[in-house]
């Protein structure tokens, strides 16, 4: 009978023992996205490609004739807001360029152009 004990004790120890386990730091599953008020707050970045059409160093801003940027907008010619007017050095009218638009509560902003 004392065997069958042990037996028993053994297994429920195993038994905890793999439930407590975490699984290794590349296995972990990541944190859920934030959502209501959370997700508000946070920033959406979209990447976009397209050509000059205008510069207003003053807005500062750019006019892009752009393709579609996946997850914001069709393809469409339109002006945005840049961060930065330092963005703006070195481009000129029909330049191919790559950027980023940051989308946050509804306001867009160019955050950085590379010209192709």
């Amino acid at each position: 009978m004392a065997h069958k004990s042990r037996v028993i004790v053994v297994c429920v120890a195993l038994f905890f023992s793999a439930c407590s386990r975490q699984p290794p730091a590349d296995k972990q599953t990541p944190a859920p996205a934030p959502s209501g008020s959370a997700a508000a707050l946070q920033p959406n970045t979209y990447q976009g490609v397209g050509v000059v059409k205008g510069l207003n160093p003053k807005g500062p801003a750019i006019e892009i004739d752009h393709e579609e940027i996946v997850g914001l907008m069709q393809a469409m010619q339109m002006e945005f807001p840049v961060t930065d007017v330092a963005l703006l050095s070195g481009l000129a009218v029909n330049d191919r360029i790559d950027f980023t638009v940051v989308e946050k509560d509804g306001e867009m902003r160019v955050t950085d152009i590379k010209k192709k």
